[in-house]
């Protein structure tokens, strides 16, 4: 306080004696001016977000092709819990390559279970901001159609000390890749014969797109908890799953 209280003096000599009101008004003023600019520094940023970024949007069957999957943290993250899920009829998984990852202690290895690549784990630090790759998950295209993937379970915590969860958009985590049968690369939008163009696993009567009628049907089951019902294929009908359906019915 006594150094910004000289540096003041010497910007503005005619300001008189040390102790005067003015400076103490003045040095008061660029204290509350810096803590300010601070917050709004920090009210600025992105926000946190999951994203997914495949090395194709289009394969033959087949082929390989890779899905990497990166968090942007705006505020120092620590730990992250993260499931992506794809079609397990479409595209098999060869492994997952954590080498470029900014993880560096799994609290178990990264792994498939039940149509999800799994990544758990955290950091050694304080936490890390700003975006970084988790992981990259190598694939193989199975057969033609729209392959989606999108993330299922996210949990991100700040490294705070109390292990504070940090909310995170995940609509950069859902992607489609198109599989075109093999020797037969399309040259302008593609068409399946017998395919599902694109596929949205919220639309429950099959019409093409996710309604009121899904809501109500998906309400409607609430006490059933039928696996149906399950769209991040966690194994369970939750209200994680009800966000997912509200999700695609207000992003159409």
């Amino acid at each position: 306080m006594k150094f910004l209280r000289r540096a003041l003096q010497k910007v503005f000599p005619t300001l008189g004696l040390k102790n005067s009101p003015t400076v103490r008004y003045a040095f008061s003023f660029l204290f509350v001016f810096a803590a300010v600019a601070s917050i709004a520094a920090v009210s600025g940023t992105k926000g946190s977000y999951v994203k997914v970024v495949p090395s194709a949007n289009m394969v033959e069957v087949n082929t390989q092709f890779n899905l990497e999957v990166y968090v942007f943290a705006d505020a120092p993250i620590n730990a992250v819990d993260l499931s992506v899920l794809y079609p397990e009829a479409q595209v098999e998984v060869l492994g997952i390559d954590k080498g470029e990852s900014v993880i560096t202690l799994w609290t178990e290895e990264p792994h498939v279970k039940d149509g999800a690549v799994v990544l758990r784990g955290g950091t050694y630090k304080r936490g890390f901001v700003g975006e970084h790759k988790i992981a990259t998950i190598n694939l193989k295209a199975k057969t033609a159609g729209s392959a989606q993937f999108l993330a299922g379970t996210v949990m991100l915590l700040a490294g705070d000390g109390k292990g504070t969860s940090i909310k995170a958009d995940t609509t950069r985590a859902k992607i489609v890749t198109t599989v075109y049968p093999a020797g037969q690369k399309p040259t302008g939008p593609m068409t399946l014969e017998g395919e599902v163009s694109f596929l949205v696993v919220t639309d429950i009567d099959g019409d093409g797109s996710v309604t009121l009628t899904d809501i109500s049907s998906f309400m409607a089951n609430w006490t059933s908890k039928e696996r149906q019902f399950d769209f991040n294929n966690d194994g369970q009908m939750t209200f994680r799953d009800f966000s997912i359906i509200l999700f695609d019915y207000f992003s159409k």
